[in-house]
């Protein structure tokens, strides 16, 4: 059971060398994942994981795991989720478990994700992540996507690196790879990287056309609108101006002006309703009449309107903002009003003539343009209400207009919008826009929705043509490796059952490489050198093997020593133990067993430091080696700041004394720290058992007294010392 527990915990040992650059990868990795490479919408690729692939195939799945949960650290504060360790980790660790079973890092990745990665990150992103279930589909193939461009990169720069290719500690083959396996290999990574990369290139100027085409689309169409919107008020407003001249100049009766103004009206359908009123703000003509003659108040005053008040007192032509009609109606209007005068006094008003704008027109021109595109119009005031809205959007007319504008979160050469969910991060709507003179905007705009899908079918179709285009490039890549390698192994084969009579003998036809036919008569010549050279080698052999033998022997003297002190470790005294006993019971001598124990060295390490401890151990140790100096002493650091003192023909008399003779010089010993600026002193409790050697064959019995000596030591406060002396006659 020990030596089950001994092998299983060196397997969980850590390489120091391979811990240090996992982490330097991980810190790299952490930064390139700050900046990832934008592709389109919220698509973005990242390539710090390429050093923890580079981890993965040269340290192991544990160094892997380290550096991938660094690098994610990165992605998890930009993407703002959790679940990044977890996906990536299970990937650093499974690409490392597959380098330890020999299997290519592009291998081991395409199975991941395609068994396991693919539908454990497309579940996390639907229940973890407010995602549309349309774009799911298309973020899980980019991250596989994703995947295999910086494995590809990794697998390469593992190839192409001396460095990391020669890595000293990295995990070796089980078995050697052939020449055929390697070369599919690496073809195979040449074509992924190649494919990758066109394919990707192609889809970014695709999608990249697209939006062009949208975005000036989108302008020419609120380019247009505008125009047309401008025109339409525009025209209406020189309208009322023309008629407000000509009342002016011919001063026609309230029956006349209402003949006048009818006839006007079905001039210019694009007003919804007319009106004409005296200086009294009293309606006296209205188009179409009806309104009036069908009113039950048939005095109709208007002077609390702003039309009036603005034509009439203030004496110019007026278009007002957009608002609900009164009297004559309950819809949206704009109202136009211009003062008319009589000839004799172009000063004083006679009344005004206004008119209602109808703002159906927008949807007529809205109409044409949407039958052609897939756009809708929205037009505010200048206090940001809606004064039109395409059907489609259901918008509430003269409502305020709210919208949320969508800065970086998706990252595309277009505006993007959303007026449904205005607290969602996923954009719907692109548009356009554009102010008119009036203070008025137009907006364009057409779900963003379909551009995504385009994305997401041209990402879809990548990735199927990829991996087909992966398994059909590596049986090609493996069939013409074959061809390349099989005259290489015609040659090993024969090479190695020649005999001496068939060195002069040919086996390769013209047919073959000129190198491979160059390399076999290289290697008929290095044969009879290298006989010559194996006796060399043997003679060598036998030279190195007895160095190694005295290194061995030195080795073996460094082990049973603490390297922190130079005294003897635990092991050393535990079986040393048995020699002093065999030796004091053959002399009929007594043994002395004492723990000794620094008091208070916590605080020497939380005051002064690590290294000032270390230094403490070391003078102690020296002390000790001073004071106990027979050469049949045993001095051992037991583990911490604890020591065990063996002392084989210890004399009960004088024991006691002797150990607190060292006591006294421990506690007025001056410790100085490694950099010299202070100093400190230590005191020592000591825990002893003096007894005949054959008190007891096994040590833990021994120590188990001093230990409990000891511990009576330190609750008497501490730097003392306790002896049990066993009498055999008062033990009979």
């Amino acid at each position: 059971m020990i030596a089950r527990k001994d092998i299983s915990l060196k397997k969980l040992q850590l390489n120091p060398q391979n811990l240090i650059f996992s982490i330097v990868m991980g810190v790299i990795a952490l930064i390139i994942n700050f900046y990832p490479i934008p592709f389109f919408a919220n698509v973005q690729f990242v390539l710090g994981n390429t050093l923890t692939v580079i981890v993965a195939i040269l340290c192991g799945p544990w160094y892997a795991l380290a550096t991938s949960l660094l690098a994610s650290t990165s992605l998890m504060l930009t993407w703002d989720t959790y679940h990044v360790f977890f996906i990536f980790g299970l990937e650093a660790l499974f690409l490392g478990f597959c380098r330890r079973k020999d299997i290519y890092a592009l291998y081991g990745n395409i199975i991941f994700w395609l068994v396991i990665g693919m539908p454990i990150f497309y579940l996390m992103v639907k229940l973890f992540l407010a995602m549309p279930t349309e774009h799911l589909s298309f973020v899980t193939i980019k991250q596989a996507i994703n995947s295999l461009i910086y494995t590809s990169i990794a697998s390469l720069l593992v190839l192409m690196i001396p460095k990391l290719w020669m890595f000293e500690t990295k995990i070796k083959d089980k078995q050697r790879r052939s020449l055929s396996k390697q070369m599919t290999y690496f073809v195979t990574l040449m074509i992924t990287l190649s494919l990758l990369f066109s394919t990707l290139y192609f889809n970014y100027i695709s999608l990249d056309k697209q939006q062009s085409l949208i975005t000036k689309n989108q302008q020419e169409t609120v380019f247009h609108l505008s125009n047309a919107g401008e025109q339409y008020i525009d025209n209406h407003q020189k309208v009322i101006e023309n008629a407000a001249r000509y009342f002016s100049i011919a001063n026609e009766s309230p029956q006349e002006l209402q003949a006048l103004l009818s006839n006007l009206h079905k001039s210019y359908p694009g007003f919804i309703s007319m009106l004409v009123t005296d200086s009294q703000s009293k309606i006296i003509a209205t188009s179409p009449a009806s309104r009036l003659n069908n009113a039950k108040n048939k005095n109709i005053i208007v002077k609390d309107r702003d039309y009036f008040i603005e034509a009439f007192y203030n004496q110019r032509v007026f278009v007002s903002s957009v608002f609900l009609g009164r009297g004559f109606g309950t819809d949206p209007i704009i109202a136009i009003s211009a003062p008319y005068y009589s000839k004799q006094n172009t000063t004083q008003p006679l009344g005004i003539i206004e008119a209602s704008l109808d703002l159906k027109y927008f949807s007529a021109i809205d109409s044409d343009f949407s039958q052609q595109r897939n756009q809708s119009l929205i037009l505010t005031d200048e206090t940001n209400n809606i004064i039109y809205a395409s059907d489609t959007l259901n918008l509430n007319v003269m409502s305020p207009f709210k919208y949320s504008i969508h800065n970086g979160l998706y990252l595309t050469k277009l505006p993007l919008m959303n007026i449904t969910d205005t607290g969602s991060r996923i954009p719907e709507y692109i548009y356009a826009q554009k102010q008119l003179k009036n203070g008025w905007k137009v907006y364009i705009i057409e779900p963003f929705s379909p551009l995504l899908q385009l994305a997401e079918q041209q990402m879809q179709t990548s990735f199927l043509m990829l991996l087909g285009a992966l398994f059909v490039s590596f049986f090609i890549s493996n069939r013409i490796s074959q061809l390349l390698t099989i005259p290489l192994e015609i040659v090993a084969n024969q090479f190695g059952h020649l005999s001496q009579h068939d060195l002069n003998s040919q086996t390769l036809d013209d047919s073959y490489p000129k190198e491979v036919y160059s390399l076999y008569q290289r290697l008929l010549t290095s044969k009879q050198q290298l006989i010559t050279q194996q006796f060399k080698l043997e003679e060598t052999v036998v030279d190195r093997t007895q160095e190694l033998e005295k290194a061995n022997k030195k080795l073996k003297e460094l082990v049973d020593k603490d390297p922190l002190t130079k005294l003897f470790n635990r092991r050393f005294a535990e079986l040393k133990f048995h020699d002093v006993r065999e030796f004091c019971l053959r002399n009929e001598q007594a043994i002395t067993v004492a723990i000794l124990d620094l008091d208070f060295f916590k605080t020497v390490n939380d005051s002064y430091g690590h290294l000032a401890g270390d230094e403490c151990l070391r003078q102690v140790s020296a002390q000790l080696s001073q004071h106990f100096k027979r050469d049949i002493d045993i001095l051992a650091r037991y583990g911490g700041e604890e020591f065990i003192l063996i002392l084989p023909m210890s004399n009960a008399l004088h024991i006691e004394h002797h150990l607190n003779e060292f006591r006294v010089k421990l506690s007025q010993m001056t410790i100085n720290t490694p950099d010299g600026t202070k100093t400190f002193d230590i005191t020592a409790s000591i825990g002893a058992i003096t007894a005949n050697a054959n008190f007891d064959t096994k040590l833990d019995k021994w120590i188990k007294i001093a230990d409990d000596n000891l511990y009576q030591a330190k609750a008497q406060g501490r730097n003392r010392t306790i002896v049990t002396i066993i009498n055999p006659e008062v033990e009979s």
